[in-house]
C-alpha cells in the first residue's frame, strides 16, 4: 500500500528533463522558468555542519541555482536528534519549498515510530536520491563471523534504536549473539572503541568502512547486502544464495532456513543506506513538476560530482521515480519488520 502511494505521488509530479550535450545546460519542463526564478530553497540538514549530509547540500546547491534560478540556503539543524529538520519541511507551507536531506531508513523509521510528529510517509516526495551504498559490520581483524565459534561479539553503536536493523537483525538471521554498548558519539569514537579492544566491531556504511581499513587495524567484517560487493569480493555478503546465513543454516529444518533468510532480507533492506531528497507533499503540482526536474538535472551534473568527490564523498544519483520505489520499499519492510524489531530491542537493550 505504502509502495502504490509513494510511486502514484511522484509520477504523477514527474516531468523528464531533456539535457543538452554535455548536460550544461537543461531545457526545464515549459513555465519552470518563469515558475522558479527567483524563488528561495531550503536544504534542511538534520546534522552539523561538516558532515556527510552537509557536504551533499552544499556540493548540490550551486547546481540548484545554476540550473533552476533559485537561491539556494543550506540550513544545519541538528536539533532533536535530527527531527527539527524533519518538521521543519513536513510543516512548511505550500509555498516555501523546504528539503530535507536524509538517510531514506531514518526518515521512515521515525515517521513510523514517532506518532507524535504527527506525520506519515504520504506527507512527503521523493525529490531523488544523491548516494546509495550497503552497510557493513566492520571490526577486529581476527573475526571470523562464518565460524560456529565466534561469539559472543560486542557491538559499538550510537543508541539501540539506531542500530535494530543494522545489528540486531543481522545478528538473529546469522545466530550470533551480540551485546550492545551505546553511547558512543560517532564514528571516531566507535573505531575507537573497537581499537582499544574495548568492543569487537560497529556498523558503518561501506564508504566509511573502507576508509577505516587503510590503517590495517580493522576489516570490513560483513556487508549487509544479499550478493557479493564489487568493491570487496572476498568479503562475505549476509543474504540471498552464498551469503553468510546461507552458509551458517546449512542441515538446518527448511522452514528455520527461510526464516531466517527472510530476517536477513529484511535487514538488508532497512539498512541499505540511501541518502534521499524528499520535500512536503503539500507543494502545488506545478511547482513538484518544476522541482523534480531541477533535482534531476543537479544530481547527474559533474559539477555536482566533482565537488562532492573532493571532499570524499561518492555519488551514485537516481531520480524522483526511483527515489520513491526505494522509499516505498523502505516502508513496506519495516512494516514487514516491526515485530523483529521490537524482539531486537528486548534483547539487546543494554
Amino acid at each position: 500500500m505504502f509502495l502504490k502511494v509513494f510511486a502514484a505521488g511522484t509520477a504523477l509530479a514527474f516531468a523528464p528533463v531533456v539535457l543538452s550535450q554535455g548536460h550544461a545546460n537543461p531545457a526545464l519542463p515549459a513555465g519552470c522558468a518563469e515558475r522558479m526564478q527567483g524563488q528561495r530553497l531550503t536544504l534542511a540538514v538534520p546534522n552539523a555542519a561538516g558532515g556527510g549530509f552537509d557536504i551533499y547540500a552544499r556540493s548540490l546547491a550551486p547546481e540548484l541555482e545554476r540550473i533552476g534560478g533559485v537561491t539556494v540556503r543550506v540550513s544545519n539543524m541538528p536539533g532533536g536528534g535530527g527531527k527539527a529538520a524533519l518538521l521543519r519541511v513536513a510543516d512548511a507551507p505550500p509555498d516555501d519549498f523546504a528539503v530535507l536531506i536524509e538517510n531514506a531508513g531514518d526518515l521512515v523509521a521515525e515517521l513510523l515510530e514517532d506518532p507524535s510528529l504527527g506525520h506519515t510517509p504520504e506527507d512527503f516526495r521523493a525529490l531523488g536520491i544523491v548516494q546509495r551504498e550497503p552497510e557493513t559490520w566492520v571490526g577486529r581483524p581476527d573475526l571470523d563471523l562464518a565460524s560456529v565459534g565466534t561469539g559472543p561479539l560486542v557491538a559499538a553503536v550510537s543508541s539501540v534504536e539506531a542500530n535494530l536493523a543494522t545489528v540486531g537483525l543481522p545478528a538473529m538471521a546469522t545466530g550470533q549473539t551480540v551485546r550492545f554498548v551505546a553511547g558512543y558519539a560517532g564514528s571516531g569514537d566507535q573505531f575507537a572503541s573497537v581499537l582499544r579492544g574495548e568492543t569487537d566491531f560497529t556498523s558503518k556504511a561501506l564508504g566509511t568502512a573502507r576508509r577505516a581499513m587503510k590503517s590495517g587495524d580493522m576489516k570490513v567484517l560483513l556487508v549487509l547486502s544479499d550478493g557479493p560487493d564489487p568493491m570487496l569480493p572476498d568479503v562475505p555478503w549476509l543474504a540471498g544464495e552464498g551469503g553468510l546465513v546461507a552458509k551458517l543454516t546449512e542441515g538446518l529444518p527448511e522452514a528455520e532456513r527461510a526464516e531466517r533468510q527472510r530476517i536477513a532480507q529484511l535487514a538488508v533492506s532497512l539498512s541499505s543506506g540511501a541518502r534521499i531528497l524528499v520535500n512536503s507533499a503539500a507543494v502545488p503540482e506545478d511547482a513538484q513538476v518544476c522541482l523534480n526536474a531541477i533535482f534531476d538535472a543537479a544530481l547527474v551534473s559533474p559539477a555536482f560530482r566533482d565537488a562532492a568527490q573532493a571532499q570524499g564523498r561518492e555519488v551514485t544519483p537516481l531520480g524522483a521515480q526511483d527515489a520513491a520505489t526505494i522509499l516505498g520499499q523502505k516502508v513496506d519492510a519495516y512494516v514487514q519488520a516491526a515485530p523483529l524489531l521490537a524482539t531486537a530491542a528486548a534483547q539487546l537493550r543494554p
